[in-house]
């Protein structure tokens, strides 16, 4: 299942008096493929990515993380756990199904039965939650080899990595108890 929103890149636009829907979409898409150039593409190809996965793991790092270099980490962490079959845990993508947005899901927001809920289901979901910017793309083409599998933000903005669930209970435990 392909949808056009990822295709629809988030920036400013000039849009004309008079524009059409179809003039915006295709104003939009346009930009997408200037951004997202040639040798972007031949990295996916020559790596044996598929693409659409690329940018539905985009979507998520998107919603995820900020800065590149966090976002590089956290690329990392989730392809990590998708090359062994982990669940992603994405609270972004539980945000996607609950339409919360909040910092934190609550127990009953992960348990619900959705493929886009990647507490419940390994994998990516089935299409991307966000029109990921060039930053997140290339965070997943480019991500940073890390020795992390799990990750938090703390209230203050802090981005904690733990190498194992242990210290990630532990981390969880001191930084958002």
């Amino acid at each position: 299942l392909i949808t056009i929103e990822v295709f629809l890149y988030p920036d400013t636009y000039r849009i004309y008096k008079g524009s059409s829907a179809a003039d915006i979409l295709k104003k939009m898409i346009n930009n997408f493929h200037l951004k997202f150039t040639q040798d972007l593409k031949d990295t996916i190809k020559n790596e044996k990515s598929d693409f659409y996965q690329v940018l539905t793991l985009a979507s998520i790092v998107e919603k995820e993380m900020f800065g590149y270099e966090n976002r590089q980490n956290v690329a990392d962490v989730f392809l990590k756990r998708l090359n062994v079959g982990m669940a992603l845990q994405s609270d972004a993508t539980v945000n996607y199904i609950t339409k919360k947005g909040t910092v934190r899901p609550s127990r009953e927001d992960t348990q619900v039965d959705s493929p886009y809920n990647t507490y419940r289901y390994p994998g990516l979901p089935p299409t991307p939650i966000c029109n990921p910017s060039i930053e997140s793309i290339k965070a997943v083409i480019y991500h940073k080899d890390n020795q992390y599998w799990y990750f938090l933000t703390t209230p203050e903005g802090e981005i904690i990595y733990s190498r194992d669930h242990d210290e990630h209970v532990e981390n969880v435990y001191k930084y958002l108890n």
